[in-house]
């Protein structure tokens, strides 16, 4: 949707909590039950998984990214509000979201001068039905917050693939091999970039992307998700 058709329409309608969809104040994103409930990552954290260090499974697994980190786990108040944001047209939610990833990404990568902001892409098909791409619009926002550049032509996804989360992990990387490309590739030679993601369970559409941009000549890449899927240690 259009940004200024989106404010545009939004100005007359209540605001609603960003997780539970119960009206609250202009001047606020969550009611105060929610905001009591948030499932927060709390530092330190391994920057390798961006889950707690306490809760941390990956053993520092190779990585084609420089550290991914997230505000929340995929859980409780913030899976509710993320199915209404994805799949029911909830967009308003976006500026909620954007706002927490973005004091995310100041907490944990102070002092890194990012090129640009861009998002894991959807495929045309995907785009089209859905009518939008929920990890642009939270790139745009945290762009704006940030005062980084977004660009949405850094990469794309040629084709669909089942959905990471709906398959078992040894299938997932399989999943999702010469998926996405760099159509342009001096774009990201030498730069530094934050990539940005909605959802991360295992953080293989992320390290899929990152491997792109880092075959394709980008010094670093930074990954900021929205939540991430607890794992607990066995």
């Amino acid at each position: 949707m259009n940004r200024f058709l989106e404010a545009f329409v939004s100005s007359f309608l209540p605001r609603r909590c960003a997780y539970c969809g119960k009206v609250v104040s202009d001047n606020i994103h969550a009611c105060k039950e929610c905001e009591k409930k948030l499932p927060r990552i709390i530092a330190p954290v391994c920057l390798s998984c961006g889950r707690e260090k306490k809760l941390c499974t990956c053993k520092n697994a190779e990585k084609y990214y420089d550290g991914i980190v997230a505000p929340f786990y995929f859980a409780d108040n913030v899976r509710k509000g993320v199915h209404a944001f994805k799949f029911r047209g909830r967009v308003a939610n976006a500026d909620a979201y954007a706002n927490e990833m973005s004091k995310t990404v100041l907490s944990n990568f102070s002092g890194i001068d990012f090129d640009f902001i861009t998002s894991v892409p959807l495929t045309r098909k995907s785009r089209k039905a859905r009518g939008y791409n929920q990890c642009k619009l939270l790139a745009e926002r945290i762009g704006e917050t940030l005062g980084i550049e977004y660009r949405d032509d850094i990469l794309v996804k040629i084709f669909e693939t089942d959905k990471q989360h709906r398959i078992t992990p040894k299938y997932r990387k399989g999943n999702l091999i010469g998926v996405f490309d760099v159509p342009q590739p001096l774009m990201v030679k030498n730069k530094v970039i934050l990539l940005c993601d909605d959802i991360s369970t295992s953080g293989e559409t992320l390290n899929e992307c990152a491997k792109m941009l880092w075959l394709n000549g980008a010094e670093k890449v930074y990954c900021i998700s929205l939540a991430l899927t607890r794992h607990r240690k066995k």
